[in-house]
């Protein structure tokens, strides 16, 4: 599984720092492979729409643009703070594992 992600919009917003990570899951330990598993599943990842309505002052906001490719299936997903505490630790999990060590 591979999963791209990235970040834009919000207050202290920089274009260079926002280009897109992405994340062969089977190169991650054990543990962490089943903590992201368990997020698409419990998200239902396949099934979210391909964006989220615009919230309310989302100007301000970030928006998470992810892409997971799975068993020769992909869907992308963009969506707005504030997010489900689920996609939350998602993008969380992504973020540790693309840090340099």
């Amino acid at each position: 599984m591979r999963i791209t992600f990235k970040t834009s919009g919000g207050v202290a917003y920089f274009p260079g720092l926002a280009a897109p990570k992405t994340v062969d899951v089977s190169t991650l330990d054990a543990e962490r492979q089943q903590q992201i598993q368990d997020l698409l599943s419990s998200t239902r990842f396949f099934e979210l729409p391909s964006r989220a309505p615009a919230k309310r002052g989302a100007a301000d906001y970030q928006t998470h643009t992810i892409t997971v490719i799975e068993e020769g299936r992909q869907h992308t997903v963009e969506v707005t703070d504030p997010l489900s505490p689920e996609l939350e630790r998602l993008i969380n999990l992504l973020r540790d594992a693309t840090r340099s060590p």
